[in-house]
Protein backbone atom coordinates (compact mmCIF):
# COMPACT_ATOMS: atom_id res chain seq x y z
CA UNK A 1 0.00 0.00 0.00
CA UNK A 2 1.40 3.36 -1.01
CA UNK A 3 0.00 6.55 0.45
CA UNK A 4 1.23 9.86 -0.88
CA UNK A 5 2.41 12.52 1.54
CA UNK A 6 5.40 13.71 -0.48
CA UNK A 7 6.96 13.30 -3.91
CA UNK A 8 7.30 9.65 -4.94
CA UNK A 9 9.46 8.42 -7.83
CA UNK A 10 10.44 4.88 -6.99
CA UNK A 11 11.27 1.58 -8.65
CA UNK A 12 9.62 -1.41 -6.99
CA UNK A 13 11.87 -4.38 -7.75
CA UNK A 14 10.70 -8.00 -7.63
CA UNK A 15 7.12 -6.95 -8.33
CA UNK A 16 5.26 -9.54 -10.36
CA UNK A 17 1.72 -9.25 -9.01
CA UNK A 18 -1.08 -6.89 -9.85
CA UNK A 19 -1.04 -3.25 -8.91
CA UNK A 20 -4.37 -1.70 -7.93
CA UNK A 21 -5.17 2.00 -7.84
CA UNK A 22 -8.06 2.81 -5.51
CA UNK A 23 -9.72 5.88 -7.01
CA UNK A 24 -12.10 7.06 -4.29
CA UNK A 25 -13.04 10.24 -6.21
CA UNK A 26 -14.51 8.27 -9.12
CA UNK A 27 -15.45 5.23 -7.00
CA UNK A 28 -13.42 2.78 -9.07
CA UNK A 29 -10.40 0.52 -9.00
CA UNK A 30 -7.85 0.29 -11.76
CA UNK A 31 -6.02 -3.05 -11.79
CA UNK A 32 -2.73 -3.30 -13.65
CA UNK A 33 -1.49 -6.78 -14.63
CA UNK A 34 1.96 -7.11 -16.13
CA UNK A 35 3.99 -9.78 -17.88
CA UNK A 36 7.60 -9.80 -19.04
CA UNK A 37 8.44 -7.51 -16.15
CA UNK A 38 9.49 -7.89 -12.53
CA UNK A 39 9.53 -4.19 -11.67
CA UNK A 40 7.19 -1.22 -11.55
CA UNK A 41 7.75 2.52 -11.20
CA UNK A 42 5.32 4.64 -9.17
CA UNK A 43 5.46 8.42 -9.57
CA UNK A 44 3.63 11.43 -8.17
CA UNK A 45 5.32 14.88 -8.37
CA UNK A 46 3.73 16.28 -5.19
CA UNK A 47 3.47 19.99 -4.46
CA UNK A 48 6.84 21.57 -5.37
CA UNK A 49 7.51 19.69 -8.61
CA UNK A 50 3.88 20.01 -9.67
CA UNK A 51 4.16 23.81 -9.37
CA UNK A 52 7.08 23.69 -11.86
CA UNK A 53 5.22 21.54 -14.39
CA UNK A 54 3.29 23.70 -16.80
CA UNK A 55 0.66 21.15 -17.76
CA UNK A 56 -0.72 20.03 -14.39
CA UNK A 57 -1.94 23.08 -12.52
CA UNK A 58 -1.02 23.84 -8.91
CA UNK A 59 -3.10 21.00 -7.40
CA UNK A 60 -2.66 18.53 -10.26
CA UNK A 61 -0.66 16.14 -8.08
CA UNK A 62 -3.86 15.41 -6.12
CA UNK A 63 -5.53 13.77 -9.11
CA UNK A 64 -2.74 11.76 -10.68
CA UNK A 65 -0.50 8.82 -10.14
CA UNK A 66 1.74 7.16 -12.69
CA UNK A 67 2.24 3.39 -12.41
CA UNK A 68 4.60 2.09 -15.08
CA UNK A 69 5.30 -1.52 -15.98
CA UNK A 70 9.06 -1.60 -16.49
CA UNK A 71 12.26 -3.54 -16.83
CA UNK A 72 14.20 -1.25 -14.49
CA UNK A 73 16.49 -1.46 -11.46
CA UNK A 74 17.50 -5.08 -10.95
CA UNK A 75 15.08 -6.14 -13.73
CA UNK A 76 16.98 -4.67 -16.69
CA UNK A 77 16.62 -6.82 -19.79
CA UNK A 78 19.37 -7.00 -22.40
CA UNK A 79 18.13 -8.21 -25.76
CA UNK A 80 20.73 -9.84 -27.97
CA UNK A 81 20.76 -9.10 -31.72
CA UNK A 82 18.00 -11.11 -33.39
CA UNK A 83 16.33 -11.96 -30.06
CA UNK A 84 13.17 -10.45 -28.63
CA UNK A 85 11.56 -9.60 -25.31
CA UNK A 86 7.88 -8.92 -24.75
CA UNK A 87 6.65 -6.68 -21.97
CA UNK A 88 2.87 -6.40 -21.73
CA UNK A 89 0.36 -4.70 -19.49
CA UNK A 90 -3.41 -5.01 -19.15
CA UNK A 91 -5.65 -2.51 -17.37
CA UNK A 92 -9.03 -3.39 -15.87
CA UNK A 93 -11.37 -0.77 -14.46
CA UNK A 94 -14.13 -1.83 -12.07
CA UNK A 95 -16.45 -0.33 -9.48
CA UNK A 96 -14.79 0.42 -6.13
CA UNK A 97 -15.46 -2.39 -3.67
CA UNK A 98 -15.82 -0.19 -0.56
Amino acid sequence: LIRFGREVDRIYDHHTGRSVIHDDALKRQIAIAQSGSRSSVVWNPWIDKCARLGDMGPDGYRGMVCVETTNAGTDIVTVAPGASHTLAVAYTVSAHLN
